[in-house]
């Protein structure tokens, strides 16, 4: 037991260093060119006995060129690439420090938190990564709709341009953008940006189609956006309520619109034909963009009968009203006894099974004591 928890304190103790280490900057980019050689300062939390961890597949071109981590918690990275690397895009090398470097101690392998060197080699000939960027907006609103290239290749992109189909949810064309032209060089990544106007179209989910032409190449992207409206949609409640209980009214709602929508509460009238016989109203919540959330307060039923009746419920929010109207249930619990619910005729057998391996094995027992 002693030697247990004196393992435990170990492990808390190593768990303590390893987190407590600190390593800055938090990463490192390098665009190649050939024999590139350059090198980095690195700090990070004094300590005795602690190694420097290079990791990764270039990680032959990186060296220590100095460490001062026991003196002032400072050391110096050296990056030495050569006049041409094999694989282009992005290449990781990995910079980490680790409990017991010279002089023995403990091993507790890499830390947990690592500078990453991130060395991009442009790929041959034209290359490029293409992004496309939409926006939810409201109704009336304008939203900056935008194409990325980024240049990886290793020649200059002359021209890139997008245009973009905007299609409705009955998969028609509503409306084309053009955005604007540009050339980008390499190692460069430039935005292709055009303005989409919400005030021609209506509420609902659009998919943006966007065609991308750069150089002689030809990219197509997908992506979907919504246009909102000042609208809170009641997509459920409660229905069923046990007779003279005070339980939940719970009231499921949605969102329509692409802001914030503050003081959002309900009134809930009941009706018994049509006289009103119960009224209340619920706490007030808000909601953000596009938002599901449910509403709820305690209802108490006591002297209502059994059946069915009539409920109108009104939700108000930013001056406007949904109104849902519908039917609830009052029913009479259904208490079952408890053996009634658990000792049916599968439980029983399987008791019965039970109990008789049970008594075999004390009869068994018993004799063997016995001999």
């Amino acid at each position: 037991m002693k030697k247990i928890f004196i393992l435990l304190l170990m492990a808390i103790f190593i768990s303590n260093v390893v987190s407590a280490i600190r390593i800055s900057p938090d990463s490192i980019r390098i665009e190649f060119v050939p024999n590139f050689e350059k090198s980095y300062d690195f700090n990070t939390e004094r300590a005795e006995n602690v190694g420097i961890a290079i990791e990764g597949d270039l990680a032959k071109y990186v060296s220590v060129e100095k460490n001062d981590i026991a003196k002032d918690g400072t050391f110096v990275i050296k990056v030495k690439l050569p006049a041409e690397i094999e694989t282009p895009g992005k290449n990781l090398i990995f910079i980490g420090i680790t409990e017991g470097g010279k002089g023995g101690g403990m091993v507790s392998g890499t830390a947990s938190i690592r500078t990453p060197i991130d060395i991009r080699v442009p790929y041959p000939g034209i290359y490029a990564e293409i992004a496309f960027n939409v926006h939810d907006l409201n109704i009336n609103e304008t939203a900056n709709f935008s194409v990325t290239v980024n240049n990886l290749g290793k020649k200059d992109i002359g021209s890139a341009k997008a245009v973009i189909d905007v299609i409705d949810n009955d998969r028609r064309l509503v409306e084309k953008l053009v955005t604007e032209e540009k050339e980008v060089i390499v190692n460069a990544k430039e935005t292709l940006e055009v303005f989409f106007n919400a005030s021609k179209h209506t509420a609902g989910t659009y998919n943006a189609f966007a065609h991308v032409t750069y150089a002689d190449r030809l990219q197509d992207l997908e992506s979907i956006f919504k246009i909102g409206t000042l609208n809170i949609e009641i997509t459920n409640y409660t229905k069923v309520f046990f007779k003279d209980k005070i339980a939940k009214f719970d009231i499921e709602i949605e969102s329509g619109w692409n802001s914030k929508i503050g003081n959002v509460f309900a009134e809930v009238e009941v009706f018994n034909n049509t006289r009103e016989i119960s009224s209340f109203k619920t706490v007030s919540i808000s909601l953000g963009p596009w938002e599901k959330k449910k509403i709820s307060t305690l209802w108490d039923n006591e002297g209502l009968g059994e059946g069915a009746y009539d409920v109108e419920i009104n939700l108000l929010y930013e001056g406007k009203t949904t109104k849902v109207a519908g039917k609830i249930e009052i029913i009479e619990p259904k208490e079952e006894i408890w053996f009634k619910k658990y000792f049916n005729i599968t439980n029983l057998l399987i008791t019965a099974v039970v109990l008789l391996l049970i008594i075999t094995n004390i009869i068994v027992l018993f004799k063997k004591r016995k001999k």
